[in-house]
């Protein structure tokens, strides 16, 4: 009986992602590569509760693919948060994990065992 329940519960949670995106496939910014480091520029103010929890979550540098972890979505959704987030100026992209060095490339192939 406990198991129905939160299977019910997460159920009432799921969005589709082409409802979150808009059946957008890109966002606001254009393409954007999993490993771009993300982080928040400006408060979460005035923002839908998806892009602001993406800003949220950005307050240190986080790669694309890791955002897609944390707000359990599929990397699509997440580069189409983050693209429209970019071109909104609330989030400003950096340079991809592999030129940051060996620690974020790390994080970053576990937040894509983690999908």
């Amino acid at each position: 009986m406990e198991e129905t329940a939160t299977a019910g519960a997460s159920q009432e949670s799921f969005v589709r992602p082409y409802m979150i995106t808009g059946g957008r496939t890109v966002g606001a910014a254009g393409e954007i590569p999993i490993e771009t480091l993300v982080v928040a520029q400006r408060p979460r103010d005035g923002l839908n509760p998806d892009h602001a929890s993406v800003v949220d979550l950005c307050s240190e540098p986080l790669s694309v693919a890791e955002i897609a972890v944390h707000i359990r979505q599929p990397l699509g959704v997440a580069r189409v948060l983050v693209a429209d987030l970019t071109a909104s100026g609330h989030v400003e992209q950096y340079e991809t994990a592999a030129t940051e060095g060996a620690a974020i490339v790390r994080r970053l192939l576990d937040g894509i065992r983690s999908l």
